[in-house]
């Protein structure tokens, strides 16, 4: 299982790509998440910067790859009433030896559709932490926050957009 996997964990660039891909699909298709998987350390951690559903308190939410698998992948797997497509328009990677930093400017679609109409549903940032051991990279964090009308994202994050 490895061996076709490793072109996803190459570089920076490919680890990103992959995750942004993985998370894509029509209403109703399944994932792959043992390539999801396979891009996290084994103590890598999601971590989502939302409002609480009891409280609706802003703050962020642990998760292991299996409680996001286990949560938000059976939604986008079939609980999600849409397809999700998700691509990156942005991105700054700072590095130094074997870590990695990248601030990567998310937009999202509900159809392929509005993705090349460029019609974005929701937009954000995931901040990804990676480390470069074993051959390969690893995602440590992904921490992300969803852009909102309190939380708007700088300029500087848009690109050309």
């Amino acid at each position: 299982m490895e061996d076709k996997y490793l072109k996803s964990v190459e570089s920076i660039d490919s680890i990103i790509d992959t995750n942004y891909i993985i998370l894509g699909g029509e209403q109703g298709e399944p994932r792959d998440w043992e390539l999801y998987k396979f891009l996290f350390h084994p103590d890598g951690r999601l971590i989502r910067y939302e409002k609480s559903l009891t409280d609706g308190v802003l703050r962020p939410q642990f998760l292991t790859v299996d409680d996001y698998i286990n949560t938000t992948g059976k939604w986008l797997d079939s609980g999600r009433k849409s397809a999700f497509y998700e691509n990156e328009a942005h991105k700054e990677v700072h590095a130094f030896g074997n870590i990695a930093q990248v601030f990567s400017t998310y937009q999202s679609f509900n159809s392929k559709e509005e993705m090349a109409e460029n019609k974005i549903h929701a937009r954000g940032i995931n901040s990804f932490q990676l480390l470069f051991d074993e051959d390969r990279w690893w995602i440590l964090n992904l921490f992300w926050a969803r852009e909102t009308p309190e939380l708007p994202i700088p300029d500087k994050f848009l690109g050309k957009l």
